[in-house]
């Protein structure tokens, strides 16, 4: 027997040889309903399911897990359910234990014979693939690269609505495509070239899409509540100034030598500082740089964080007046917090005029930027300052924003090269040319964000040499089209975060943001 792939452009073709078969399918209809099924193994047996091939049983791993232990070249091929299921979402947590070469592990939906189906695989190439099998023959309709790690456990969803195919790991869409082949069918597990665990497996019948993570394992803040007292993302162990020295600002002149001193400090004002019309004020490693009311603030200038560590600014009115800086800028920096500010200018002079509100350039690195009110701008958040920048970039500009409302900001909500953004649970309000702008190779991962009359809500294309990549779930556009040329590997953040209801987002950030509420 041969196994032949077909790329979905036809330009490659691999042809493997099969041994022996591992499969696990429904023997019958019985634990199965028009609603769907679900199965979590801790019965201890396989009743209602059979194999063909492979070494398949039910073992214990913390919880029970359906595992099978066969490698080498062994695959599964049979599949059951209910044959005339036809909109729904499959959904497995699956564990590899070991993975060849040209292996994977995998769930199928809409399978009409042993050989024809449906399938979302992780293989053994660290690729999530999203195949269409018929008598065979499997075409690839879309793949993205995902790292597949022996003993790690991937969430593996896979919808079919319709025409319309979609693959998720880990709650995240990674994979999308659109195929006719299959109009309805049944489910199944299955292994190529490898052993891997099976658990809680369900189908949900009815037009689904795929499902989306909650990982909400903190508290969300909230305006009656208290909000995060350390940045929450991939700014996570930022303590800026803390144990220092704390300093009562009352001068530009003393902000200026305060900033840029050695050692840890905690800046507080009180009042607003006057800048100069270009006068940016030097940040260096470990410091806190704070308002104490609700109207202290720097107008006239910006703050530069450069080649510096562990750096705050909380709780200020920031505003150019006539400078063409940036509000906050940072450079070759890392571990940076950028929390509950208001940024702004006005959009009475050309949009060249001034330059960005928080842009991050040059390799800076570990950034949370949060419940921050941005508005009346033409430029707001760059990352990544040139397409000829990628040797610095590459590896770096890792930056969560959330919780942040854009207002009358006409771009760059944020712009994005080469390096990795996690936005989740944002307002974007009337943005005149686009919101986030993700080039250069850059993967940007956006989840439950509000946006209202902004053109272009997330988009991968144009004005670069380069593309860049975007996963999408839960976000409300507006009305408005995202414009994804390519899908994003970067689906899970590293980092536990507190994703909200979509519903609750405007509100909630319209009574959290800025400067007064910590």
């Amino acid at each position: 027997m041969r196994r032949k792939i077909v790329f979905a452009a036809g330009i490659t073709t691999v042809v493997v040889g099969l041994g022996s078969l591992a499969s696990v399918s429904f023997a019958d209809a019985d634990s199965a309903t028009d609603a769907g099924f679900s199965d979590n193994f801790e019965d201890g047996d396989t009743a209602g399911w059979s194999k063909s091939g492979g070494t398949w049983s039910v073992v214990s791993d913390g919880s029970k897990v359906l595992k099978q232990t066969k490698t080498g070249a062994t695959l599964a091929r049979q599949f059951a359910g209910l044959t005339d299921w036809a909109d729904y979402t499959v959904q497995a947590r699956v564990e590899p234990l070991s993975v060849a070469a040209d292996g994977y592990a995998a769930i199928v939906a809409r399978s009409t014979s042993a050989t024809s189906f449906y399938r979302l695989a992780v293989t053994g190439t660290n690729k999530v693939r999203l195949e269409s099998v018929k008598s065979g023959t499997a075409t690839v309709l879309s793949e993205a690269a995902l790292t597949v790690t022996a003993g790690t456990t991937y969430t593996l969803g896979l919808s079919v609505n319709g025409s319309t195919l979609s693959g998720s790991v880990n709650g995240a869409s990674v994979v999308t495509a659109s195929a006719t082949a299959f109009a309805k069918g049944r489910i199944g597990l299955q292994t190529y070239g490898a052993s891997a665990q099976f658990d809680d497996v369900s189908v949900t019948v009815g037009s689904t899409s795929t499902p989306t993570s909650s990982p909400t394992t903190s508290p969300t803040a909230s305006p009656s509540g208290s909000f995060e007292s350390s940045p929450i993302g991939f700014g996570a162990g930022t303590t800026g100034g803390a144990g220092g020295t704390t300093v009562q600002i009352t001068s530009l002149a003393q902000l200026v030598a305060e900033a840029a001193s050695d050692g840890p400090k905690v800046l507080q004002l009180s009042t607003v500082i006057q800048g100069g019309g270009d006068d940016q004020v030097v940040v260096s490693s470990d410091k806190t740089i704070v308002g104490v009311t609700a109207n202290a603030g720097l107008t006239g200038g910006g703050f530069f964080i450069k080649k510096a560590s562990n750096v705050i600014i909380r709780n200020l009115k920031i505003s150019f007046a006539q400078a063409p800086t940036d509000l906050i800028a940072a450079q070759v920096s890392d571990h940076i917090w950028i929390d509950h500010n208001e940024l702004f200018n006005d959009t009475s002079h050309d949009k060249d005029f001034y330059d960005g509100m928080v842009d991050l350039t040059h390799a800076t690195d570990f950034v949370t930027v949060s419940w921050n009110y941005l508005h009346d701008h033409f430029k707001g958040s760059l990352v990544g300052h040139s397409d000829s920048n990628a040797a610095e970039d590459t590896g770096h500009l890792r930056v969560t924003y959330s919780h942040n409302w854009f207002d009358n900001v006409a771009s760059r909500l944020p712009r994005l090269r080469f390096g990795t953004a996690h936005l989740y649970n944002n307002l974007f309000t009337n943005a005149a040319t686009s919101g986030i702008h993700c080039l250069m190779s850059a993967q940007c991962l956006v989840q439950n964000n509000v946006f209202v009359n902004v053109k272009l809500p997330v988009w991968t294309t144009e004005d670069s040499d380069e593309d860049g990549f975007a996963v999408i779930s839960g976000n409300d556009f507006g009305g408005e089209a995202p414009v994804i040329t390519q899908t994003g590997t970067f689906a899970t953040p590293p980092y536990a975060f507190p994703l909200g209801a979509t519903a609750d987002v405007s509100a909630l950030v319209k009574a959290g943001v800025g400067t007064g509420k910590i």
